[in-house]
């Protein structure tokens, strides 16, 4: 298949730059061919576009196209912050309401921009528009970068012009997002201190400390009082097998992941992670808050509402709550409305469903969601204190119990050996 895309040298003259527009990249395709089998190959072009359209051409569909980067340009995870996007979309805005067009704007922000991986991007998308893409469709490319409510908001704006509006509320939605997330990684930055200088204390006790008494404890021909001998044998444990505890968290974490990234695997752990007390009601708040958020932006930017459902679903980021809104999908396509699809996968709280019943039949479901989105962000909020109130003064428990554990088990020995002596 590679042999029917034509490939231009784009030879720069001697001592000059090839535009970035005419620099050629290597792209990795898969599809299916007309004989209904997958076909894939890697070719070379300026643009995704050109290579999309050639495929196309030669007769593939359900075409993906990825961009082939060297192995040290490789990218691991989500590289571009929430926070990176928002100023990219603040200032994309900005030259939106001022009149300057997409390709312009972005060739700008990628000259200005400090954040190396989301210039790289923001080049690329300057060569896709340039290519004669959309904005929309050039975002659909990376989304690593842009949630993929990002480019269904810009598409409903392209066609109805307004593309100012639209990233105007993106920047709101990614702020408001931001925010949230902001809100819970302060919650919960003091008890993970608390939780780690516990463990920190207990170990140097038990692994640097304890050692040095076992050493002395061994020389004297007495018997040790029983927290003496737990704790001694405690640590002689860590001491001996620590490199088994530790392949065994390795061998748990990895079988963790494999289990997270396959479909069946992460819906029973996201389901747990709801019936987990205290923080299942956190998670779920979470999801409810992502979810109505979103939907409330795309109805307003005129998404069609089963579209919107479906991505809606994926911002809640739990796959529970995304199988639960899958479902209903069809019920929203055969005209039973929003709320009773939702409603029959119970997923969601009454008070939620009814929300979004009256938004409704009211015709204000916009509203409805912003305002269930803003109640949910408080309660949330309110939440997250109030775990953060319970979990400091438990974790000092457990700070204060170890500490003073391994304090009885030293004194009462020190009390023993003493006692021995004396008789």
């Amino acid at each position: 298949m590679t042999s029917l895309l034509t490939r231009g040298s784009n030879k720069s003259k001697e001592g000059s730059q090839t535009p970035l527009s005419e620099q050629e990249k290597t792209f990795k395709y898969t599809g299916i061919g007309l004989d209904g089998k997958k076909v894939s190959g890697i070719v070379k072009s300026t643009t995704r576009g050109k290579v999309q359209y050639q495929l196309e051409e030669t007769g593939l569909t359900k075409l993906s196209i990825v961009a082939k980067k060297p192995i040290w340009q490789m990218e691991f995870g989500k590289s571009v912050t929430g926070e990176v996007l928002l100023q990219i979309t603040r200032q994309l805005s900005s030259f939106a309401q001022a009149g300057i067009p997409a390709a312009r704007g972005l060739a700008i922000l990628a000259s200005t921009t400090d954040h190396k991986v989301m210039r790289g991007v923001l080049e690329e998308l300057v060569v896709e528009i340039e290519g004669g893409a959309t904005l929309s469709e050039s975002v659909a490319h990376y989304p690593h970068v842009f949630p993929s409510y990002y480019g269904t908001i810009l598409n409903a704006a392209e066609r109805s012009g307004d593309l100012p509006g639209a990233l105007e509320t993106l920047n709101s939605y990614l702020e408001r997002d931001l925010r949230s997330k902001r809100a819970v990684k302060s919650a919960m930055t003091y008890p993970i201190v608390l939780i780690l200088l516990t463990i920190l204390a207990v170990s140097v006790l038990s692994l640097v400390v304890l050692p040095k008494f076992e050493v002395f404890f061994a020389s004297l021909d007495v018997q040790l009082p029983l927290p003496t001998r737990m704790l001694l044998n405690t640590t002689g444990f860590l001491g001996n097998y620590w490199w088994a505890l530790l392949l065994g968290a390795i061998v748990l974490g990895a079988g963790f992941f494999a289990a997270f990234k396959n479909e069946k695997g992460r819906l029973r752990i996201d389901g747990v992670m709801l019936k987990l007390p205290l923080f299942g009601s956190l998670i779920q708040l979470i999801a409810l808050e992502r979810f109505c958020r979103v939907l409330s932006t795309l109805v307003r930017t005129n998404v069609p509402l089963p579209d919107a459902l479906t991505l809606a679903g994926r911002a809640a980021s739990n796959s529970v709550f995304q199988r639960g809104i899958n479902n209903a999908h069809t019920g929203v396509l055969n005209g039973e409305g929003l709320a009773t699809p939702l409603e029959r996968e119970k997923i969601f709280p009454i008070a939620a469903i009814q929300i979004l019943r009256v938004g409704e039949e009211s015709g204000r479901l916009e509203d409805q969601m912003a305002q269930a989105a803003a109640y949910y962000a408080d309660e949330l909020d309110h939440r997250m204190k109030n775990l953060t109130a319970l979990i400091e003064p438990i974790t000092l428990l457990f700070l204060g119990g170890g500490v003073g554990f391994v304090a009885v088990a030293l004194v009462s020995a020190m009390y023993g050996i003493y006692s021995g002596v004396q008789a």
